[in-house]
């Protein structure tokens, strides 16, 4: 067994972890980093930007959000339910993690908004070769902060899981890690900290702890290698379990839970398209649909953990007359181009998903849905636009839109996740502590391994705070960390 001797060990090499190394070796210490994969970045490699307020980019473009307000916002979000010096420190160090991320070379494309009601704190990445920021683009931001890792000497251990955490009483002592090629590591480190990305690709945690089953009635990302690693091996030497949730949506199973492929599917975003159970009711103001967290608790309620978005003909015509409902200032694809022929394919080629139909009867009837019940909620729901008033769930005049003409669309949606969300319980130092509140000397926890903030409904109105949590408390566990380190060694 090869022997390594080094200040902070860090397990994984994702957005928390990453910026964990650069500020902890900013600081002085000695890093080495322990990832199961082949390349750096994780999850965060499929997303696009991070959360901040307050940041100089958010100042350029004329953001009017403050800390104070954020924080305010927030905790009443939650109930108050969730650490709130933890939630303060974030937010007060998420502007400044921006700029800390600007100043090594990370090109952000702005502060954006997700949907309309949302506040623009999304920090969206500018790729590599300049071209209009989507999915990945966050790739970039990784790929410069793995850089400056490198020029600070921190050394990457890559294809090398950890295996285990070493600990003396309540005080961590370095950690066992063993690379593909069989070459086992003892790891001797002052600190360690934990940052595996969660636990949303294990089936088995995810029923445990969720109730949910993966891609029956949840449509994760399902990023391979997020299988709870960090959180097994902190439970192990005595961590508490901390809050554990999915970083729950609502979206469509489309294969892979990946809607971009169809850019059509965009219209059933829209207000206009009525959102009815399997029973065949209409269940919410279809405008709050906009916010995905907000749509996925929707979901949740229903029958089956089913709801389906309805189109016709008419509201086609009305979209690609007036535009959408939610302008989005990231996604530009025009869902209503060719809907028409190009949604009877999708439905040929996803029959229990995606539907079309010459009426509303043969609709029910291709959803398996009460005939009789979902005719009179199309018939209700238009006769509502008729007088201008949702009588039912009071939505906005803006939003009323008919459903009539020749041909009916549908498409299912299922409660969806970006992700897991906590596992490990933490202090606001991001320590890691027990069940009872005492503190497992050297070991520090960041990104979602961690992040139990939410109290069960992802705050979407602050969108990329997954991200943001994940960097910047990378950032704040690096510098308490090192902290740590050097005043051990005073």
């Amino acid at each position: 067994m090869e022997k390594i001797i080094t200040d902070l060990a860090i397990v994984a090499a994702g957005p928390a972890g990453l910026c964990a190394s650069v500020a902890a070796a900013e600081a002085g210490v000695q890093v080495a980093v322990f990832e199961k994969s082949s390349i750096a970045g994780g999850t965060a490699n499929m997303g696009m930007g991070p959360f901040g307020v307050e940041s100089r980019i958010q100042k350029r473009t004329m953001g009017t959000l403050r800390k104070e307000e954020a924080f305010r916002r927030f905790m009443d979000y939650v109930h108050w339910q969730s650490d709130a010096n933890l939630v303060h420190d974030y937010i007060w160090n998420s502007g400044p993690t921006i700029d800390w991320l600007e100043d090594m070379g990370v090109r952000f494309a702005g502060a954006m908004k997700n949907f309309p009601a949302s506040e623009a704190t999304w920090h969206v990445v500018m790729p590599d070769d300049g071209s209009r920021p989507g999915a990945r683009s966050a790739s970039a931001m990784n790929r410069v902060v793995f850089e400056r890792a490198q020029e600070l000497g921190v050394k990457f251990y890559f294809n090398t899981p950890v295996q285990k955490l070493l600990a003396d009483g309540k005080k961590v002592t370095g950690l066992i890690a063993k690379s593909d090629d069989g070459t086992e590591y003892e790891v001797s480190a002052k600190a360690v900290i934990i940052a595996t990305g969660g636990f949303g690709t294990n089936s088995e945690m995810v029923k445990q702890y969720c109730n949910y089953t993966l891609e029956h009635d949840m449509f994760d990302f399902l990023v391979p290698g997020i299988m709870g690693d960090g959180i097994r091996m902190a439970w192990e030497i005595g961590a508490g379990h901390g809050r554990m949730e999915m970083e729950r949506t609502g979206g469509s199973p489309l294969p892979g839970a990946k809607l971009g492929k169809y850019p059509q599917s965009g219209m059933f975003r829209n207000a206009g398209a009525i959102a009815v159970n399997k029973l065949g009711y209409r269940c919410c103001d279809e405008s709050v649909l906009q916010n995905t967290s907000v749509a996925g608790n929707i979901i949740d309620y229903q029958k089956d953990r089913t709801m389906y978005r309805i189109l016709s003909s008419s509201a086609i015509k009305h979209y690609r007359r007036n535009g959408p409902d939610f302008p989005n200032e990231v996604f530009h694809d025009d869902p209503a181009e060719n809907f028409e022929e190009e949604w009877e394919k999708i439905a040929a080629e996803h029959p229990t998903i995606a539907y079309a139909a010459n009426s509303p009867e043969e609709l029910a009837e291709k959803i398996s849905m009460p005939v009789d019940t979902f005719v009179e909620t199309i018939e209700r729901y238009n006769d509502q636009c008729d007088q201008n008033y949702d009588d039912d769930f009071c939505k906005s005049r803006e939003y009323l839109v008919p459903l009539t003409g020749k041909k009916f669309y549908a498409l299912r949606f299922a409660p969806g996740a970006y992700g897991s969300l906590g596992g490990i319980k933490i202090n606001h130092k991001l320590q890691v502590i027990t069940d009872d509140y005492e503190v497992i000397e050297g070991l520090y926890g960041a990104g979602s391994d961690v992040c139990e903030l939410y109290n069960g409904t992802y705050y979407y109105y602050f969108p990329g705070n997954t991200m943001g949590f994940a960097v910047t408390s990378g950032r704040m566990a690096g510098g308490y960390a090192a902290d740590f380190i050097l005043d051990s060694e005073a």
